[in-house]
């Protein structure tokens, strides 16, 4: 709340967050080219509005000939980004876009990662990521 007064039209939204360190050992693999991972414990909290999707120190997805990623909610499989951006190789910080999914919730939502390789997930070694998704609530 803004002021100390009656009025109940001044609250402050604040900027929240997930992040979490994901490996290629804690996910999933398919049987076919994707590998995917659901956040537990953290969800996007309904009436969010989700700003931006972020991937930090990225240790390349190495073993096949690519690695892309799609951040969704478990029915849209890229709500919070656009493209498919390669997380083959190392990087400090990639911009997966903006969000391709409806930005609010109306219900609160958990976090699916999906890496898809060019032949087989099995074939991917080594990978790791930390992703954030900041969001106003």
């Amino acid at each position: 709340k803004c002021k100390n007064d009656q009025r109940d039209d001044d609250w402050v939204i604040g900027v929240g967050m997930i992040c979490a360190t994901i490996t290629r050992a804690m996910m999933t693999d398919g049987g076919g080219t994707s590998g995917t991972f659901v956040l537990t414990g953290d969800t996007i909290p309904a009436g969010a509005f989700v700003q931006q999707t972020v991937l930090r120190d990225v240790t390349g997805f190495t073993g096949d000939t690519s690695a892309a990623i799609t951040v969704g909610d478990g029915s849209d499989v890229d709500r919070y980004n656009t493209g498919t951006p390669s997380v083959f190789t190392t990087a400090t910080a990639i911009d997966p876009g903006v969000p391709s999914g409806t930005k609010v919730h109306t219900a609160a939502a958990t976090v699916t990662v999906t890496i898809t390789s060019a032949a087989d997930f099995t074939n991917v070694a080594a990978g790791q990521l930390t992703l954030c998704i900041y969001y106003l609530a």
